[in-house]
């Protein structure tokens, strides 16, 4: 019965009045830095972090999933792909409790049931029903840390250090993916494919502490509606351009990231192709991790120079290279294993871009809702690409075709067409707005 008072005391610790920063040259005190934007960024990045380890588990250990459950293609998809299909139906709820509750109490009760989704999946899923139940829980539990932790740091920490804040806390999504394949990749290959879902368990839980130690924010209070709701979001073309972008850039990413390994596996495999590899999952982390700073360049470039046109040399490199391993499907591994870490590179490198082309696109009291629908929006298409890809790959032979990997490969270059086309629209709304046109 000790649970909840000690939650309750982890919680409820550490009453400050906001986040101060410490601005003078004078090394800061153990009081200051605990008040700090850096101390609050960093706990608020590790709880992110920590709850995205049990991300990349299933991807990571498919061929064994596949080979104990005897899955098929589609079934395989959807067993990757339902974890997103949780995040996007949960997040717009979670990220308006956000604005109602005690934020740390939406993170911790998130981090809980991520943990117990992870430790269940690594005990009990022996079947295609149970682990979809299961993947969709986590998707859920990750909603409810990913907006809400956001709109906690905006909350504590203000003034230049808010962007620098932000744009960090907004990349260690990425790194946590990656962070997540690599954990999966490495765990594997020392146990089995169950362990690494422990490992996400015990990730999820590390969270908990860190909530202990951060500054109380402003109360919350009641939400003022925003004019025009939902139907005002709609009716910003170029907002409606990045989010239909964003949903292609998703589409594509998780395709790949769900069907890297099982590629890799196959491919390795075939006669003529066997060459000395470390982990896949790990192969399969450094190139996540490796589209890290890619996307953080791209995003610079769109902001020195025009940010369309960055875009959209970006999808078209991205389209070109799945083109390119729908073609070599099949083919020698020195030619496949450069091009699918390719891939992992330009599917994930307008992200940034994308991301700040959505957030120029609304005002500060629409911008809230607008990165709610963007989430949604983007991570139900998140779900949509594995699941579509398992089915085109089963459709033309499965894993160990190579027809069915050209479709696969075909089907994920679709979402980058989709990205560059929306951007594409949302550069001539803005001149048509600009020269007085109106847009129906």
């Amino acid at each position: 019965m000790h649970g909840v008072p000690a939650l309750n005391n982890i919680i409820g610790s550490n009453r400050t009045k906001g986040v101060k920063l410490c601005l003078s040259g004078d090394a800061p005190t153990l009081g200051q830095f605990r008040n700090s934007a850096t101390l609050t960024t960093t706990l608020l990045t590790f709880v992110l972090v920590s709850n995205l380890v049990p991300l990349m588990t299933v991807p990571t250990v498919l061929p064994d999933i596949q080979l104990n459950w005897r899955l098929r293609a589609s079934q395989i998809g959807w067993v990757g792909g339902i974890y997103f299909a949780g995040y996007a139906v949960a997040a717009p709820i979670l990220a308006g409790a956000a604005d109602r509750v005690d934020g740390r109490w939406i993170l911790a009760g998130s981090s809980v049931l991520g943990s117990a989704a992870s430790f269940a999946f690594g005990a009990y899923a022996d079947g295609f029903w149970l682990a979809v139940v299961l993947r969709f829980i986590s998707g859920i539990a990750v909603a409810g840390i990913h907006m809400p932790g956001l709109k906690m740091l905006t909350d504590r920490v203000h003034g230049p250090a808010q962007v620098r804040a932000t744009a960090i806390y907004t990349s260690s999504y990425a790194l946590g993916n990656a962070g997540s394949a690599l954990i999966a990749g490495v765990i594997s290959s020392m146990f089995d494919w169950r362990a690494p879902f422990f490992a996400g368990g015990v990730g999820a839980l590390l969270a908990i502490p860190a909530l202990g130690l951060l500054p109380t924010g402003p109360e919350p209070g009641p939400v003022e509606p925003i004019r025009g709701g939902l139907r005002a979001l709609l009716r910003n073309h170029k907002l409606m351009a990045y989010v239909v972008g964003f949903a292609g850039n998703t589409w594509e990413v998780f395709a790949i990231r769900v069907w890297f390994v099982a590629c890799l596996s196959w491919t390795v495999g075939l006669p003529g192709n066997h060459i000395a590899l470390p982990s896949l999952g790990v192969v399969a982390g450094l190139a996540a991790l490796v589209g890290v700073p890619v996307s953080i360049g791209v995003a610079e470039l769109a902001v020195r120079w025009d940010r369309t046109p960055v875009i959209m040399v970006t999808c078209l490199a991205s389209v070109l290279v799945c083109l390119a391993l729908a073609v070599t499907a099949g083919g020698s591994i020195f030619l496949v294993l450069p091009l699918l870490v390719l891939l992992q590179i330009t599917s994930f490198a307008d992200v940034g871009a994308l991301s700040a082309g959505a957030i120029a696109s609304t005002t500060p009291l629409q911008r809230g809702s607008a990165l709610g629908l963007y989430a949604m929006v983007g991570f139900s298409s998140g779900f949509l690409g594995p699941t579509v890809t398992g089915f085109v790959l089963g459709y033309f032979g499965g894993v160990a075709s190579a027809s069915g990997w050209a479709g696969a490969f075909a089907i994920m270059g679709l979402g980058s067409a989709v990205a560059g086309l929306a951007v594409w629209f949302a550069r001539s709304t803005e001149s048509s707005e600009a020269k007085g046109i109106p847009i129906p």
